[in-house]
This record gives structure tokens, C-alpha cells and sequence, in this order.
């Protein structure tokens, strides 16, 4: 299997589809969830089959293509690069369970256009909140999850569990806790209408909950970073390197709309709205300087992404310190994109208060993005402590 550095078909869609998303889109921040026109736009395109696998009907798409149109449609919009994340992420682990659920979960529905036009949709959200009890068959589980992005579209959604068999946590080999990822139908599960936030509002990512639903045997997969059914490049590429990876690539889109929307905004003014000429030179050295962060953030996760999937289809192990570098490069890459954001709000003056100013939503939205804990500051730390003393590697 080569590397493939041409762009892949599903970028020239979503680069196609890029206005016309942005548009039916456009009530996102008032309802706080992406419009479904936009979610039906992508299905048919295929772009939400990217990380389905390809005995089940989805794309399969490698790794940085991937990535690059997650960037793309976040580039057109914020909520929907968002959503598309989430349900590429969700993809990569669901390819995880058994044959059997697998193929459930992601075998087509319905007719469309072309083979991935029917793609189901899942969504997820990991932490373990959830709790469920071994019966005879399966699983009985209760819980609610915060963060529940993308599942108003979603026809599964999955929740993190921690699992009861007489009385005992279900653990892993090494002691630690072993975290079922678990897959309910849309109708099994309660969403609540909890998402009024000032950044990335158009998301949905409000709590849902279950309440005593029974999951039969194996419809789930364990989050301990070696579930694997699937022998193939792309579900060979460590999980949690993939997430952090995927999260960083919607801030990277929000800084390059950035970066041409202020343009857009000086070009508009007929200056770079400073009153002086030393005013002027400030704006343009800024925007310089935030071109060159979004670029540098690029190239660093682009990078580390690349050398990670060179490796895994040349069929060369995953080490750590390929975890190490990627995480970094994901934490890294979204702060330099939230800096130049902040440098190009500042830059704009005035004019970025205003409520029709691209600049503000742009401010707000990555400003939230940078919440997110795969992409959190704290992996610095995690990840200095695994080269200096082998601490959290496993958190890598």
C-alpha cells in the first residue's frame, strides 16, 4: 500500500459543497445544533463514511485525507467540522466491535447516491458515566453523558461504561478499569436540550442519557487502545492518536476562515482599520504573524500524522514516542491556531464586536475548541512526563 499524497475525492467534495453547507447552515447558532439539511448534504456526499470500514460499505478513507476534510468543513463551518469530527471518530472505534454488531451498526439503510450515500451516522461521547450490570446476554446500563455532540443526527449513539459482574468493576489486565464504549439505538436514549454555550453553539452537544436499557452481548468495544477486528491501516493507527488529531483539525479550519475573512474585512474598509500608518503596520505584522502560526500548526500535525501513518502501512511498530510526538503536534497546532485567532480579533478592532462579524464567532468558537481534553494543555505535561520519566505514557 503506497502513500498517497494526492487529495482525495471526498476533499474536492466538501471543498465543492463548502458554500452551499455554509448557507443551509445558517440557523446553527440559534437552534445550537447543525441544521439537517447540512447532515443529509454530507451523507449523500459520503463525507460522514470517511472512517467506516470498508467491509461494511464506508470509505475507509486513510488518515490525512481524513483530517484534511474534517479542516475543509470546518473551514466552511465551524459546527459542521465539528460533527463530522465526531462522527469520523466515533466510526474509528465502532470498527472495533465484533463482526457481528459492527455490520449492524454500520451497514447502509437506504437508497442513495452511490454506495456511501446511506452511511449510518454514530456518535459518542467516552468519558465513563455510564454504569451497567452483566446479566445473562449482555449488559443492563444506566447513565448520562455530557458532550453529546452530533447525536441529534445520529442514528446510535454511544456512551462510556464502566461494567459490574457480582459485584466487581470489569478490569483490564493491568488493574485499571476497563471502559466500555456502548452502543445504544437513537430510540433507547433521552437527549437533553442543555447546550447553550458562547463558542461552537451550533454543535448540539448537550447531555444524553439511558435508563436501564439492556445492550446485548458484544455490542460494544473496550477503550484500552488495542481493541482491534478490523487488520487494516487505518484502524491500526493507535485510537486516541487519531481523536486528538481529528479534534485539532477543526481549529486549524477555524483559523484559516480566519485569516481570510479578516482580509475580506480590511479589504472591505479600504484599510486595516487603524487610523495612522504606524497603526496599519502594527495590523500587518499582526497578520502576518497569525498567517504563519496557522501554517506552522499545519505543517507540525500534518507532520507527525504523516510519519505515524508511514509508518503503520510500511508495517513498522507504533511506539510511544510516535503517541508522544502526534499528541503534542495536536495540542501545539491548536494553541498556535487559537493565538492567531486572538491576534486577528484584536487586529479588527472594533468592528469584530459587532454580532455580524465572522471575526467574533471565529473568536468564540476556537476558543471552545481548545476546551476539548484531547487537545488540552495538560498533555504537555503528559507528555514530558512520559520521555522524562515513562509517566502517562499510556495516556498518550
Amino acid at each position: 500500500m503506497e502513500f498517497n499524497d494526492n487529495n482525495a475525492l471526498e476533499l474536492d467534495i466538501a471543498l465543492e459543497l463548502s458554500n452551499e453547507l455554509e448557507a443551509v447552515n445558517a440557523d446553527a447558532e440559534v437552534n445550537c445544533r447543525v441544521n439537517k439539511r447540512a447532515i443529509d448534504l454530507m451523507r449523500s456526499r459520503g463525507l460522514l463514511a470517511m472512517t467506516i470500514p470498508a467491509i461494511y460499505g464506508g470509505a475507509e478513507l486513510d488518515v490525512l485525507d481524513n483530517l484534511k476534510v474534517i479542516e475543509q468543513l470546518s473551514y466552511a463551518d465551524s459546527a459542521i467540522g465539528w460533527s463530522a469530527m465526531i462522527y469520523s471518530k466515533t466510526a474509528h472505534l465502532g470498527a472495533a466491535m465484533p463482526e457481528r454488531w459492527a455490520r449492524q451498526v454500520y451497514s447502509h439503510q437506504g437508497e442513495g447516491e452511490g454506495e456511501m450515500a446511506s452511511c449510518p451516522i454514530t456518535a459518542a461521547a467516552a468519558a465513563p458515566t455510564g454504569r451497567g450490570q452483566k446479566v445473562d446476554g449482555g449488559i443492563i446500563v444506566s447513565g448520562r453523558w455530557a458532550w453529546g455532540s452530533g447525536a441529534y443526527h445520529a442514528d446510535w449513539i454511544a456512551g462510556g461504561t464502566l461494567v459490574e459482574d457480582n459485584g466487581e468493576i470489569v478490569r483490564l489486565a493491568n488493574g485499571q478499569p476497563a471502559v466500555h464504549l456502548i452502543f445504544f439505538k437513537r430510540e433507547e436514549v433521552l437527549l437533553h436540550d442543555n447546550w447553550d454555550p458562547s463558542g461552537l453553539r451550533g454543535t448540539g452537544s448537550g447531555d444524553f442519557e439511558v435508563t436501564e436499557v439492556f445492550v446485548p452481548e458484544g455490542r460494544w468495544m473496550i477503550l484500552d487502545g488495542t481493541s482491534r477486528m478490523i487488520d487494516t491501516p487505518l484502524y491500526r493507527f493507535p485510537a486516541l492518536s487519531y481523536f486528538a488529531a481529528a479534534v485539532a483539525s477543526v481549529p486549524l479550519g477555524i483559523a484559516r476562515r480566519a485569516l481570510d475573512d479578516f482580509q475580506v474585512l480590511v479589504s472591505a474598509n479600504g484599510k486595516t482599520g487603524k487610523s495612522s500608518k504606524t497603526g496599519n503596520l502594527i495590523v500587518q505584522f499582526e497578520f502576518g504573524q497569525a498567517e504563519a502560526l496557522v501554517g506552522s500548526a499545519r505543517h507540525v500535525l500534518w507532520g507527525s500524522t504523516g510519519e505515524m501513518w508511514k509508518k503503520i502501512i510500511c508495517g513498522t511498530d507504533v511506539l510511544i514516542e510516535d503517541k508522544r510526538q502526534l499528541r503534542l503536534a495536536a495540542v501545539q497546532a491548536t494553541q498556535m491556531c487559537a493565538q492567531a485567532v486572538a491576534m486577528l480579533y484584536s487586529a479588527a478592532g472594533g468592528a469584530a464586536l459587532q454580532g455580524h462579524c465572522s471575526m467574533q464567532k471565529h473568536f468564540r468558537d476556537i476558543n471552545a475548541a481548545t476546551q476539548h481534553r484531547q487537545v488540552g494543555r495538560e498533555f504537555y505535561r503528559l507528555a514530558g512526563g512520559a520521555r522524562l520519566d515513562g509517566e502517562s505514557a499510556g495516556l498518550l
